[in-house]
Order: C-alpha cells, then sequence, then structure tokens
C-alpha cells in the first residue's frame, strides 16, 4: 500500500512555502494608483455609447409614430382634395 507509482507526474517540491507572507498592507504608490488615458477614454467611450443606445430606443419609437401620424394627415389632405374637386363638378353640372 505505501507504494507509488513510478510514471506519477507529481511535482517535487524543494521547501514547504507558505503562501502568507508576513508583509502588512501598504498604501499603492501614485504610479500605481493612476489610470492610463487609454483606459479612460475607453470607460468614457463605452458611457457614451451605452447613453446614446437608450436614447435611440426611446426616441425611434416615439419618431416612427410621428412620421406615420403625418403621413395619415396628408393622405387625409388629399383624399379631402381629390373628393372636393369631384363634388364640385358634379354639383354644376345639375
Amino acid at each position: 500500500m505505501n507504494k507509488t507509482a513510478s510514471h506519477s507526474n507529481t511535482p517535487t517540491f524543494v521547501k514547504n512555502e507558505s503562501n502568507t507572507k508576513p508583509v502588512l498592507y501598504q498604501h499603492p504608490t501614485k504610479a500605481e494608483m493612476r489610470t492610463p488615458f487609454g483606459a479612460k477614454a475607453k470607460a468614457v467611450f463605452k458611457e457614451l455609447a451605452a447613453i446614446g443606445l437608450v436614447i435611440i430606443t426611446i426616441a425611434s419609437p416615439i419618431l416612427t409614430i410621428r412620421s406615420c401620424s403625418d403621413e395619415v394627415d396628408r393622405q387625409h389632405a388629399q383624399a379631402v382634395k381629390h373628393q372636393l374637386q369631384f363634388s364640385t363638378s358634379n354639383v354644376g353640372a345639375r
């Protein structure tokens, strides 16, 4: 039962080191806290794209309904004009 396979891929460690080290927390330096310009620009671009998408999503149905309403009004005015054109000529013929 104490045998181990000779083809085992288990690594051999030199010494048993712990991942915890006795280093206390230190505040980051200014160089570590500074964010690069590219990261800032990317974040601003993402925010603007998200805001634009929301505005387009809200404005699109409103503009579509307004456009259809204007088209219906235009067609109604043409229909009335067309009917008046023929109704006045029929009244004089009587």
